[in-house]
């Protein structure tokens, strides 16, 4: 009995589709900084300089206030998008090698507010004015204010759509072939902006 080139070429597409390799989650034990609402009033802002010749994703970063004093020191954090800190600022830890440490956001006083949600190979942008964003292996939602405004309590959560997300306190995740993250779940079911079941 001969095989087919064709039934050989569906059958190593089945049996490749068919073992799916799971994600395993992070699961820490952070500590991170609620923001209080006198924190959402502006004041000052911090502008993001480098030691580098330009600032780019990954340089070294420190942020000044207007009279160009030091407020957060070179050391730390590795620029990561925000140029001016009204709020907070998105940063990675600075590598104490060449690998990169956590991307989180911090506030003027570099209180950890949360740990960002990659979208992309970069940020994940604001929809319906809230962000996804991780505490502890969980997600949740942010305003621009930095807080958290939908409690990090679900394995995975949607984009904010028409005031409407999917979100899931079960989900898995793999790679497919494309080496896009693919999410699946049995149980999604809707929020509202303030966290209430929809559905």
């Amino acid at each position: 009995m001969q095989i087919k080139p064709i039934t050989l070429l569906i059958f190593s597409a089945f049996v490749a589709l068919s073992c799916k390799e799971y994600v395993g989650k992070d699961v820490t034990n952070y500590r991170y900084f609620d923001v209080a609402l006198a924190d959402t009033i502006p004041d000052s802002k911090l502008k993001a300089v480098t030691d580098m010749e330009h600032l780019e994703y990954g340089v070294s970063v420190a942020y000044v206030n207007e009279n160009n004093d030091t407020i957060i020191p070179f050391g730390k954090y590795a620029y990561y998008g925000t140029d001016i800190l009204e709020f907070y600022a998105n940063v990675m830890e600075h590598p104490n090698d060449s690998t990169y440490g956590r991307q989180m956001a911090i506030d003027k006083n570099e209180n950890i507010l949360f740990d960002l949600v990659m979208y992309d190979n970069g940020l994940e942008p604001f929809n319906d004015g809230l962000t996804r964003v991780i505490r502890n292996g969980k997600m949740g939602y942010a305003n621009k204010f930095g807080q958290v405004v939908i409690a990090c309590e679900y394995d995975y959560v949607k984009w904010f759509e028409n005031g409407k997300a999917e979100v899931t306190y079960s989900a898995k995740e793999y790679f497919d072939l494309d080496e896009h993250r693919v999410v699946e779940s049995d149980n999604w079911f809707s929020i509202d902006k303030k966290g209430n079941r929809v559905d």
